[in-house]
């Protein structure tokens, strides 16, 4: 039988304790939806990138985790961050009708809703509501525009978000609800970007990161903390400084 003189066993002891600790922590899963600049993956190599991406990739590394993180459907996603266990989903909406379904960390960044028209359309929208009328393109599950459908607005809702600026220059839909920053780089990237205008501003709105309800609390406190950090540190300016945002 071997022994093992005291001190020279402590060490292994504690590594032991340090290991048996960090196996039950279980690991985070980040789920995100395909939404650049903020969240994307790169056509080229395959990595998940975007401003937001790399801001809660850098709250993880604080916070001393090692997540897994995997793009998928915004529906997917959320059926995920609520049904499995140290779940997240980020970058999205923060709506009372969502708030007890979930654990919330941020305000990770703002952006702002807006109507995105053709450009050679000569209707002047003066306020968001004079849009009532015509028809507005969204997208299955999407918080504006199902809002926007309950207030009584002419919503089309689209399989996907890069539908719309195809059927908005194809006369298919008057105008487009998107997020100010997302809607252009989809624009950009399908090379419209030169044929659609900003119409009108919807309103100011706040991306989040949730989590399934039964993250232990003292996670998402860190994760909180960590974020406004970030902010203060001056991080969170170089990030969107290398995407180009500030």
């Amino acid at each position: 039988m071997l022994k093992f003189p005291v001190l020279a066993a402590l060490p292994l002891l504690c590594a032991l304790s340090v290991q048996s600790a960090d196996a039950q922590t279980p690991s985070i899963r980040l789920y995100i939806q395909e939404f650049a600049p903020f969240t994307h993956t790169d056509a080229k190599t395959g990595e998940i990138r975007g401003y937001v991406t790399e801001k809660v990739q850098e709250i993880m590394r604080r916070a001393g985790e090692n997540p897994s993180l995997t793009s998928t459907s915004l529906a997917r996603g959320l059926y995920a961050a609520q049904n499995e266990e140290n779940a997240c989903l980020f970058a999205f909406r923060r709506t009372p009708e969502r708030e007890k379904y979930f654990q919330w960390v941020g305000p990770l960044t703002t952006d702002h809703w807006v109507l995105y028209g053709r450009k050679n359309d000569s209707r002047v929208l003066k306020r968001f509501e004079d849009a009532k009328p015509y028809a507005i393109g969204s997208y299955k599950n999407a918080a504006t525009g199902l809002q926007l459908a309950e207030q009584g607005y002419n919503i089309l809702f689209a399989g996907q978000d890069e539908d719309n600026p195809r059927l908005l220059l194809n006369n298919r839909i008057d105008y487009w609800i998107v997020s100010e920053l997302h809607g252009m780089y989809i624009a950009q990237q399908q090379g419209y970007a030169g044929d659609i205008v900003k119409s009108a501003r919807y309103k100011h709105i706040e991306l989040n990161m949730l989590c399934h309800l039964s993250m232990d609390k003292q996670r998402i406190e860190l994760f909180n903390k960590l974020n406004k950090e970030l902010d203060n540190d001056g991080t969170t300016d170089k990030i969107l400084r290398k995407y180009g945002i500030r």
